[in-house]
């Protein structure tokens, strides 16, 4: 089985985390469009468009975020989960609480897909994800193996790096 480490090409500079991000008051924000016509139910094709811009907005800001790699994440419809991971990890690293390059670029990332939802809503300022993120580093393959499992098997989005 590939550790950790072999899959980021990297030791102890490399850390990988499980981020959760709950919307405000667990709406329902990311819902797949009902209503389908036959031909269109079960494709991508009538995601939401909140959740589009999620998706978007993910692999924009991890592309411009030096040191932010996504390996998976899903969308459901309350919440985006991902498995990310920080290289350069040593460099970045605070001794207590969250490490500063996750927790800005999560920030970023919030502030942004609020502005463009609320803009599609027509609803400025509105909150649109809770204050803050659970993350938990990865420590074993075994615990990876196990949330990998847990992002793919639901109903949302699922995308792998």
């Amino acid at each position: 089985m590939t550790n950790i480490s072999q899959i980021y090409h990297c030791s102890a500079e490399t850390a990988l985390y499980y981020v959760r991000l709950k919307t405000h008051g667990g709406q329902n924000l990311f819902e797949p469009q009902k209503n389908l016509p036959a031909e269109y139910s079960g494709t991508s094709a009538f995601v939401s468009s909140h959740a589009k811009i999620v998706a978007d907005e993910l692999l924009l800001s991890a592309a411009d975020h030096e040191g932010i790699l996504l390996d998976q994440w899903a969308i459901v419809p309350d919440a985006l989960h991902a498995l990310i991971c920080l290289q350069d990890y040593h460099n970045n690293r605070v001794t207590v609480g969250k490490p500063r390059l996750l927790t800005s670029f999560i920030a970023e990332f919030k502030a942004v897909t609020a502005k463009r939802i609320n803009l599609v809503r027509n609803q400025p300022g509105s909150p649109v994800w809770q204050r803050s993120y659970k993350e938990q580093r990865m420590e074993d393959d075994l615990m990876l193996s196990r949330l990998r499992k847990r992002i793919s098997g639901t109903d949302g989005i699922v995308i792998s790096g």
